[in-house]
C-alpha cells in the first residue's frame, strides 16, 4: 500500500472529535466566548450610538455561540486547518462582526429597491442566525459511532500518478495556449482580461475551456510537491518559492479575469496539502498569509471594478484615494461586502417575511449543476440565482435572463431564497453535518500514513468555506481545482502495479 510517512501523526484527541470537549481547561470555551463577545458588544454600544438597537441582542448571542467554536483555533494542540475551528473563525466574521460593521460604517448593498429598515432587518436575521447556530452546535455535539475496523485505503501506483498527471497538465496547458490564441496572442489576452467593461461578454461560452485551462497550476504544484516532498520538508525556502510560483501563475491565468477566488482557491488548497503531506504550517505563517490575502482582496478589487485604469490612477497619484473615488471600493465595503453577507441576507429575509417573493423550492441549487452541461442539451433549466436574486434585490419585474446580479448570498441567504425561513435555519443544520464529515475525514487524513487520503483532504476541506458561499461557487471551485487531482488519485489506484512497501519517511 502506498504510504506517506510525513509529519508526525497525532492521536485523535479532543479537537478531532465533534462532541463536547473536556480537556480540563481552566476556562471553558463557552464561558470565555461569553465574556469576550459580551464585553466587546458592550464596549461598542458605549462608543457607537448607532449600535444601540435591539438587533445587537441576537447578534451578540450568535457571536457567543460561534465564538466558542472560533476559540478552538487558538489552542496549541489544534491543527491550524482544523475544519471545525476554521469554520468557527469564518462564522465569527460572517455572523457577528459583519452585521455590526454594516451599522457602524453605515455600509449597505447598493441599488436595492424599497430598502428595509436596516437594523430591524439585521435583528430578524440575528434571530435566525442565533437559532441556526444553536442547532449547528447541537449537531456538532452529537456522539459519533465508533468505527469497528480501520477503513482500508487502496494502494496507489506512483508512476501512473505522475505520468497521468503530466499528461493532464499538458492538456491543460494546451487549452491555456488555445485560449490565449483566441484573443490574438499574449498581448491580446492581457488587454482583453484588463477590459473591465467587456471582459465577461468576450468570454461568454468559454466556460469548459476556462475550467480546463486553469487546472494546470495546482495540478503541477501537487505533482512537484509529492515527488520531491523530502526536499521540501528539509528546505523551507524551496517550499515557499513553490507556493509563490503557484500564486503568481494562478494570478496570471485566473486573476487577470477579475476573479479573486481564481487566485485564492488554489493557494488555500496548496497550503492545506502542504500541511498534511510535507510539514505543519505554523500559526504565525498562516496569520501572515492571512494579512497578505486581506491586502490582495482589497487592492485587487480596484482592478476588478476599474480595470487597468484604476491601477494607472494609483500609480500616477501614488495613493489609492483616486481609485477609491472612481470605483467606490473602500475598507468598509471590504469588511462588510467581501467578508460579509449580512446586509444581503437581511434584505432577502425581510422580503420573505413581508411576502414579497415566494421560495423557488430548490431551483438555484438545481441550476448550479446545469452550469457543467451544454446549453443546447437542456434549453429549459431551473431559474438561476442571478435571475432570482436580481428580482429580489433590484427589480421584481425583471424578465427571465435579464437579471444582472453578481451577488453571493451565502449559505443562509440561498437557503431562504429556496425554502424560506425553514431553509435558512436548516442550512445551519446541513452545515453542521458537513463540518462533522469534513472534520472526521481531515483528522484521519492527517494521521494516516497513506498518501491517498492526504491528497483528497484539500478537496474535502474547502467545504469549510460554505458559510459565505453559494452552491455554484463551491461546485465550480471543486470542478476547476480539486477534481483533476481526485481523478489522478482514482486512476493511480485503479491502473498499474500497486506498490506495497512504504515510501521513505519525510523528515
Amino acid at each position: 500500500m502506498t504510504t506517506l510517512a510525513g509529519p508526525a501523526a497525532r492521536p485523535v484527541d479532543a479537537y478531532g472529535a465533534t462532541g463536547p470537549v473536556t480537556t480540563g481547561k481552566p476556562v471553558d470555551d463557552n464561558v470565555l466566548a461569553g465574556v469576550l463577545v459580551t464585553s466587546l458588544s458592550i464596549a461598542l454600544l458605549v462608543c457607537l450610538p448607532d449600535l444601540r438597537h435591539w438587533f445587537m441582542v441576537p447578534t451578540t448571542l450568535t457571536g457567543i455561540l460561534i465564538g466558542a467554536e472560533a476559540l478552538r483555533w487558538f489552542r496549541r494542540d489544534t491543527d491550524v486547518f482544523d475544519p471545525r475551528a476554521c469554520a468557527g473563525l469564518l462564522g465569527l466574521q460572517f455572523l457577528y462582526l459583519a452585521p455590526i460593521l454594516n451599522v457602524a460604517f453605515d455600509e449597505w448593498v447598493t441599488g436595492v429597491y424599497d430598502q428595509p429598515a436596516w437594523r430591524d432587518a439585521l435583528g430578524a436575521l440575528g434571530i435566525l442566525n442565533a437559532v441556526g447556530t444553536g442547532l449547528y452546535r447541537v449537531v456538532l455535539a452529537l456522539p459519533r459511532r465508533p468505527r469497528r475496523r480501520p477503513r482500508r485505503v487502496r494502494a496507489m501506483n506512483m508512476p501512473t500518478f505522475y505520468l497521468t498527471g503530466l499528461a493532464l497538465a499538458g492538456l491543460s496547458i494546451a487549452a491555456m495556449g488555445y485560449e490565449i490564441a483566441i484573443f490574438g496572442g499574449l498581448d491580446g489576452f492581457v488587454d482583453t482580461m484588463a477590459d473591465q467593461a467587456n471582459r465577461v461578454e468576450d468570454m461568454t461560452g468559454l466556460g469548459p475551456l476556462i475550467v480546463l485551462a486553469e487546472a494546470f497550476p495546482y495540478l503541477v504544484f501537487t505533482l512537484v510537491l509529492v515527488r520531491w516532498r523530502k526536499t521540501f520538508a528539509r528546505h523551507t525556502v524551496l517550499l515557499v518559492l513553490l507556493v509563490l510560483a503557484l500564486t503568481v501563475t494562478q494570478f496570471f491565468i485566473g486573476g487577470l479575469k477579475g476573479s479573486r477566488s481564481s487566485t485564492l482557491w488554489p493557494l488555500l488548497l496548496a497550503l492545506v496539502l502542504v500541511n498534511v503531506t510535507v510539514r505543519r504550517v505554523p500559526r504565525k505563517v498562516l496569520a501572515m498569509v492571512g494579512v497578505l490575502v486581506f491586502a490582495f482582496i482589497y487592492l485587487y478589487a480596484f482592478y476588478k471594478l476599474g480595470g487597468t485604469k484604476a491601477i494607472d490612477e494609483i500609480r500616477r497619484a501614488g495613493t489609492i484615494q483616486g481609485a477609491v473615488s472612481d470605483t467606490g471600493r473602500d475598507m468598509p465595503m471590504l469588511l462588510t461586502a467581501d467578508l460579509g453577507r449580512a446586509d444581503i441576507q437581511g434584505v432577502i429575509l425581510h422580503r420573505y417575511l413581508d411576502g414579497q417573493f415566494e421560495p423557488v423550492l430548490g431551483a438555484t441549487y438545481a441550476n448550479a449543476w446545469f452550469m457543467f452541461l451544454p446549453d443546447g442539451l437542456f434549453p429549459n433549466v431551473p431559474p438561476s440565482k442571478v435571475d432570482v436574486g436580481s428580482r429580489i434585490l433590484y427589480n421584481p419585474l425583471y424578465p427571465e435572463g435579464r437579471g444582472d446580479s453578481s451577488k453571493i448570498y451565502g449559505m443562509a441567504g440561498e437557503g431562504i431564497i429556496n425554502f424560506g425561513l425553514v431553509g435558512g435555519v436548516l442550512s445551519f443544520v446541513a452545515f453542521g453535518f458537513v463540518i462533522r464529515a469534513v472534520q472526521g475525514y481531515y483528522t484521519a487524513a492527517v494521521d494516516a500514513p497513506e498518501l491517498v487520503p492526504k491528497l483528497i483532504a484539500p478537496a474535502v476541506w474547502v467545504f469549510v468555506t460554505t458559510q459565505g458561499s453559494d452552491l455554484d461557487n463551491i461546485l465550480f471551485g471543486l470542478c476547476k481545482y480539486s477534481m483533476p487531482v481526485i481523478l489522478l488519485v482514482w486512476l493511480a489506484c485503479r491502473f498499474g502495479p500497486h506498490r506495497r512497501r512504504p515510501l521513505p519517511a519525510v523528515p
